[in-house]
């Protein structure tokens, strides 16, 4: 489990939720956690332990020292924000904000990650 002292402005976290599916926020400065969140109806900012809500949170560091401050700035901005789950979910939330676009890998990772998951149970 990642330690959220850990953490640093910028990096993307993520936890699992309804068994196969994972939930993704930006961390900001002071440790908060920005999220589009739709069982709370947008984007809002949570603690770690608000956050992981007990659960294991994985972490998918920051690639310069410049992205703390950007994702920081982006996330903020869309504080308030609507949940859709098509074009303005969590997933998209965290890309805008650190301004990533995911690789193939990431694609590949992320489904293989899903259907091993609906497999295991």
């Amino acid at each position: 489990m990642t330690n959220k002292y850990d953490l640093e402005p910028g990096d993307v976290v993520s936890v699992r939720f309804a068994g196969v599916l994972r939930h993704y926020g930006v961390v900001t400065f002071g440790g908060r956690i920005v999220s589009n969140n739709g069982e709370r109806g947008g984007v809002i900012s949570q603690t770690f332990e608000e956050f992981a809500q007990g659960r294991e949170v994985q972490v998918d560091p920051r690639r310069s020292s410049a992205d703390g401050y950007h994702a920081h700035h982006h996330a903020h901005r869309r504080l308030g924000h609507d949940y859709h789950l098509a074009g303005s979910n969590c997933i998209d939330f965290a890309r805008h904000a650190t301004r990533r676009s995911p690789t193939v890998s990431q694609y590949a990772r992320g489904t293989f990650e899903t259907l091993k998951d609906m497999f295991r149970r």
